[in-house]
């Protein structure tokens, strides 16, 4: 089974992006708790303080639908619009095949085996 994971931006022209992130708790924790769902992190950018990045990882791209069709999802992406949301980007990715960075030995490795 193909593992999905999004990843990607979201701006508040003029505010302060980790501000909104703390204020979506009640949305990201809970979201945890769904079927399928293996990461769903939420972050201020330290450079930029309008922009938030999001990751998140999925079991399956069925899991991914469950999410995007129910309450949580829904209550979030309304949370973002009412704060001020000036644009995005979010993608989503299938995942084939995934190893550590790291060696047995500790060197940083690019390529797949």
């Amino acid at each position: 089974m193909e593992r999905v994971t999004l990843w990607g931006w979201i701006d508040f022209a003029g505010k302060d992006a980790a501000a909104i992130v703390r204020g979506a708790e009640q949305f990201i924790v809970p979201t945890y708790d769904e079927p399928g769902c293996i990461h769903y992190v939420w972050t201020g950018d330290p450079l930029k303080p309008e922009r938030m990045w999001v990751f998140e990882e999925w079991e399956s791209v069925g899991a991914l639908a469950d999410h995007l069709s129910g309450p949580l999802y829904t209550a979030m992406s309304g949370y973002l619009a009412d704060s001020g949301m000036t644009g995005a980007e979010v993608d989503k990715y299938r995942v084939v095949a995934k190893q550590p960075v790291y060696d047995g030995s500790g060197l940083p490795k690019a390529e797949f085996t």
